[in-house]
């Protein structure tokens, strides 16, 4: 009877705690193996029947672990060579389900990529509560803190991502030109026309985690991020082939190189259309996960 109930509601809410781990961790493998052990080592030794509120418990526990994680050493983004940059999630065809909660829950790059922003604490009640919708007392229940303390950090997250807040969603038919001009570019050298769609204070951010040649601050300006671009074509860096997918509920492009995925890189618009940022993985760590060509 346990493990019938506990296998249900596994099957409901496994998408939903994954994102949330997600949210905190800026991990999807990471995310999917927090739930997974979880749920194993409930089943191991937890008795749903025991428990009244299962949704409330597993959320309080994945937090736990997403925060354990996020404050270990492995993950503490003041040793990582270079700026960090999250994982994204891969669109795979067939998962509906997924597709729903990417749009749903709004899992945008850009969003993920405000949230670096944030502390540990910080995160956890921002996303609990602006993401997640929870009261004030659920969330100082689920991170052990004071409710007054919970409101404190939300206002300070507030203010440390109020003016980064990433429009969301972008539309698909402008993102889908950007591709095009960007492919179009890398294939034949021709940069001119991508410079008319991107911004003058432009940021290209490039991830290699000391694993991958990557540029260790970020590129700020229309003109120097032309110049890294047209830098790398003529070293034959964005030689392969170039393949629009769908990540994080949205179209980005991957590198492949003999059918390997060496690259990702997605967009971030502003409101008039124009690209406002760049983010380049190359960390293998980061991209391990990208469908095969």
């Amino acid at each position: 009877m346990a493990q019938t109930k506990l296998e249900q509601f596994y099957q409901e809410h496994r998408l939903s705690l994954t994102a949330l781990s997600y949210r905190l961790t800026g991990s999807w493998s990471e995310a999917e193996d927090i739930v997974q052990e979880l749920f194993l080592d409930f089943h191991r030794n937890g008795n749903a029947d025991g428990i009244r509120q299962l949704k409330s418990y597993f959320m309080k526990a994945v937090v736990n672990r997403s925060l354990n994680v996020l404050k270990s050493p492995r993950y503490a983004r003041e040793q990582y060579i270079g700026p960090w940059l999250p994982e994204p999630v891969f669109d795979t065809a067939g998962e509906e389900l997924l597709d729903l909660l990417l749009k749903e829950e709004h899992l945008s790059y850009a969003f993920m990529v405000m949230l670096e922003r944030l502390t540990a604490d910080e995160r956890a009640v921002f996303v609990l509560r602006e993401s997640f919708t929870l009261e004030y007392p659920e969330i100082a229940d689920i991170l052990g803190k004071s409710e007054a303390a919970c409101r404190k950090l939300l206002s300070r997250a507030r203010q440390k991502v109020k003016a980064d807040l990433p429009a969301l969603p972008l539309n698909n038919t402008v993102v889908s030109r950007w591709v095009s001009v960007f492919t179009k570019a890398a294939q034949t050298g021709e940069f001119g026309p991508l410079l008319e769609l991107i911004r003058e204070d432009a940021v290209l951010v490039s991830d290699g985690g000391g694993k991958a040649r990557a540029a260790l601050r970020p590129i700020v300006s229309k003109a120097r991020i032309a110049a890294f671009w047209e830098g790398i074509t003529r070293k034959g860096s964005l030689r392969g082939e170039l393949v629009p997918v769908r990540m994080n509920g949205e179209i980005g492009l991957i590198l492949y190189d003999g059918g390997t995925p060496v690259k990702i890189l997605l967009f971030e618009g502003d409101s008039q259309g124009r690209i406002a940022r760049f983010y380049l993985l190359v960390n293998p760590d980061k991209i391990k996960n990208a469908p095969v060509s």
